[in-house]
């Protein structure tokens, strides 16, 4: 019976951290991503350029010309995947809509927020 309970305390414990794991996973991989309830303004652009890719549809983008150039987070719910120096153009009708803001760090341990958005 000490055995029994011995176990029985193990695989409570052992459910408890996976569980615990997994409400911690939920949080996000990205939790200084903060999704607005209402869509924010267009951001105007007709070309985009990936400057680094967080996953294969989330992406750090960059457009206008230096000095004047915006860093933006662009999420894509299309299923396309994105990489390091692609250029997309914005078709006609559609805009990047913001839709949130995404805080990061530098590599310089600047954190920086810009504007998350999405092409709508």
């Amino acid at each position: 019976m000490k055995y029994f309970l011995s176990f029985l305390g193990g695989m409570i414990t052992m459910f408890i951290i996976i569980l615990l794991l997994g409400i911690i996973g939920q949080s996000g991989i990205y939790p200084r991503l903060i999704l607005f309830e209402e869509d924010g303004a267009c951001i105007t652009s007709n070309q985009l350029k990936i400057f680094q890719t967080l996953e294969s549809d989330m992406a750090l983008a960059e457009f206008g010309v230096f000095p004047n150039e915006t860093l933006v987070l662009l999420i894509n719910n299309e299923g396309k995947a994105y990489y390091d120096n692609l250029k997309i153009n914005i078709p006609k009708g559609k805009c990047a809509r913001q839709i949130g803001t995404y805080q990061y760090e530098t590599k310089q341990g600047i954190v920086k927020t810009v504007p998350a958005v999405e092409i709508k």
